[in-house]
């Protein structure tokens, strides 16, 4: 009876630290929104909500950040694996921000209408809806492909279900969807930081810049670094100790692992080239 009371003590130590530094997480990111004299970057109908369910989106992918870099960094660095057993309860927070920034969307945005959700706006001149904000749409469709995914990890991040699963197949399921979410997040997220947020017709309205916008696309970068890092040095420490390593194997391995970090790579001198363009304009 000592070892599983004492690994509920721990778990609940986790969730207590994860929840606490999740939470405020998501109070600071506000706070640079609000307080601490960052230029608010608003749509004129969004309201001084929108810092708020901004807060909750930055501080989800902070969590996802974390849970993403630990497994390369432990095999960058073995005494890092210490702190692999976090994941777990860090990604079940990730969830419960991304389901807080959903909830405040839809509830003090959209204010439960599905149609305004997804861009529509109703137009009393003609009685019916119309498509007034297509990027809107865009963003939350992406939103809701995830929230299954994300909702299935959340569900699956237990013992029980690694024993009705099985070891192999319960890896596998989590390692392939929290790759989908990243890259689906990462394609929202310069939607939403950078291209939504760019001086438009017939307006010609310039927006501030989202400070975040940066920061998130280096976190991005460093995800993959990691990992294609991580890929490189188990492949080649993992060759049978009689075989001597060839040049052709380590230039491949190499090859392989920078097309791995090159789509983010390409993504982020992208959003560099066309922002210079925009400020430059401006």
């Amino acid at each position: 009876m000592g070892r599983p009371l004492h690994r509920k003590k721990e778990l609940i130590f986790r969730h207590i630290v994860s929840g606490t530094a999740s939470l405020l997480l998501v109070y600071l990111f506000y706070l640079s929104y609000t307080s601490w004299g960052v230029e608010l970057a608003l749509w004129p109908d969004w309201g001084a909500d929108h810092p708020f369910w901004r807060a909750w989106a930055h501080a989800a992918f902070i969590l996802l950040f974390i849970t993403l870099i630990l497994s390369p960094i432990a095999v960058l660095w073995p005494p890092a694996a210490r702190f692999l057993s976090w994941r777990r309860e860090i990604g079940i927070w990730f969830a419960i921000l991304s389901a807080g920034h959903g909830y405040a969307i839809l509830d003090r945005w959209a204010q439960w209408d599905l149609a305004v959700l997804f861009g529509f706006q109703y137009v009393e001149e003609i009685g019916s809806y119309v498509l007034m904000r297509p990027e809107v749409g865009i963003m939350n469709i992406m939103g809701l492909i995830v929230a299954p995914m994300i909702i299935l990890l959340a569900a699956t991040s237990f013992d029980k279900s690694i024993q009705l699963l099985g070891v192999s197949t319960w890896k596998w399921l989590h390692r392939t969807l929290v790759h989908v979410i990243f890259y689906i997040v990462m394609l929202r997220g310069i939607l939403y930081l950078f291209y939504f947020f760019q001086t438009t017709p017939p307006d010609w309205i310039p927006y501030p810049p989202i400070w975040f916008l940066y920061v998130f696309l280096g976190m991005g970068l460093t995800v993959v670094v990691l990992q294609a890092a991580a890929f490189t040095k188990k492949t080649l420490q993992n060759r049978n100790h009689q075989q001597q390593k060839s040049w052709v194997q380590i230039g491949f391995v190499l090859g392989v692992s920078f097309l791995y970090i090159l789509p983010m790579l390409l993504l982020l001198v992208a959003v560099i080239y066309f922002d210079t363009i925009a400020l430059e304009i401006l």
